[in-house]
C-alpha cells in the first residue's frame, strides 16, 4: 500500500511540475514592463532577461501562459502545452481579447473541446507588443 501511495504522490508531483513551468518569452528591453505587471506574484527573471517564469499567483500555483485568439465566437488560450476554449465571467474580449498575452488560473474540463474556466487572469502584453 505504501508503495502505491508513493507512486501516486510522484505521479501527482510530476503533473504539478509539468503545469508549473509558466514561462513567457520577453525581449530584454520589455522585461521590466512585463515584470511590473506581476508585482506581488512569485516570479523568476532569467539572467539574460529574455524570459520570466511565473512560479505562483495569489497562492494558487503557476498559471497557464499564452496568447488569446478568436475562433468563431469563442476566445481560446494558445499556450506551449495546449489550447483551451476560455469560459467564465473573465473570458471576455473587453478584459483580454485576441492578441493579448495573458496568464490564467482556472479549472480545465476535458471533452470534445477542452475548456478552461477562468478564475483569475492577468495581462502580460497588449496585442501591439505581442510576439508570435
Amino acid at each position: 500500500m505504501s508503495r502505491l501511495l508513493g507512486s501516486l504522490v510522484l505521479l501527482l508531483l510530476g503533473a504539478r511540475a509539468a503545469h508549473a513551468d509558466a514561462t513567457v518569452a520577453v525581449a530584454p528591453e520589455e522585461a521590466d514592463a512585463v515584470a511590473a505587471r506581476l508585482v506581488g506574484q512569485r516570479i523568476e527573471l532569467a539572467a539574460d532577461r529574455r524570459a520570466i517564469r511565473i512560479l505562483d499567483v495569489a497562492g494558487e500555483g503557476a498559471p497557464r501562459v499564452g496568447v488569446v485568439v478568436r475562433e468563431g465566437e469563442h476566445l481560446v488560450l494558445v499556450a506551449a502545452d495546449g489550447r483551451w476554449r476560455l469560459s467564465g465571467p473573465l473570458a471576455r474580449a473587453r478584459i483580454a481579447g485576441p492578441g493579448y498575452t495573458v496568464w490564467v488560473i482556472g479549472t480545465i474540463a476535458s471533452g470534445d473541446v477542452p475548456t478552461l474556466t477562468v478564475r483569475r487572469l492577468g495581462v502580460l502584453r497588449r496585442p501591439s507588443l505581442a510576439r508570435h
